[in-house]
Order: C-alpha cells, then structure tokens, then sequence
C-alpha cells in the first residue's frame, strides 16, 4: 500500500458516507472547492498530514513505516448552534476510527480544540491517527 492508495481509500470512505446527504457538503482533498460564500450549510473537509516515515526492518528491501493522522473539520457558520457539528463530526470519528483501511490501522480520532470565527465560520475538528507499512 502506498500513499496514495490510503488516500484514496479515505475518499472512498467520505463519498461513501457523505455523497448523498442533503444537511451538509464535502470538502474532498485535491478536489474542486466548496465556494463557503453561498452557502450556509455545513461544510466537511478532511487532510491526510503524515509526521513522520521510517525504515522498518534491515531488509535489502525495507519496509517503511509512516504515521500521520487525518484531520478532519466542520465548518458552520458562525452563531447556527453546536448540535449539528458536534453529530457531524462524531460521524467523521467513528466513520475512520478504528478501522483498517487500504493497508493502515486507524487509531482512536481525538478531539481538537474549536478553530476561532473566520469570516463568519467557525471549525469543530478531530484528528484521527493512523500508521501503515508498506514498501
């Protein structure tokens, strides 16, 4: 599994989940972006951020080990009520924790601290982590 591949995977799961609801939009990565000007829904993006990639093993071809996590926010306007973000983001944890996904183990999604209002948007995020081999 190579990194692409777990990306991939990982808007699989998103279009999956999300493609048909009408309460709220989906930010895909490396996708045409939402214009958050005109709308007043709530919008869901998510970024695979790795930290850190290492040698595994002493073969002549090594296995390498990254971590990251997948970051994932809610944006609502600002002033519309905790109760929908707080539900749409629970469903982005459980939709990726816990999970084995395109060759990576999904770890626990941690909750972040509430981004501040930028132009009328505030962001309710968590952070789930994730390590895979892979060659």
């Amino acid at each position: 599994m190579d990194r692409e591949l777990f990306r991939d995977a990982v808007t699989t799961k998103f279009r999956d989940k999300f493609s048909k609801r009408t309460d709220c939009l989906v930010q895909y990565e490396n996708d045409k972006h939402v214009d958050i000007g005109e709308i007043t829904l709530p919008v869901l993006s998510y970024e695979v951020v790795y930290s850190n990639s290492e040698q595994a093993d002493l073969n002549a071809n090594p296995y390498i080990h990254d971590e990251g996590n997948i970051l994932v926010t809610v944006l609502v306007r600002e002033g519309t009520g905790t109760k929908d973000p707080i539900r749409l983001r629970e469903e982005c944890a459980v939709l990726l924790q816990r999970q084995y996904l395109a060759g990576a183990q999904m770890e626990v999604g941690k909750l972040l601290p509430n981004s501040h209002a930028v132009k009328g948007w505030v962001g309710y995020r968590v952070s789930v982590p994730f390590h895979h081999y892979h060659f």
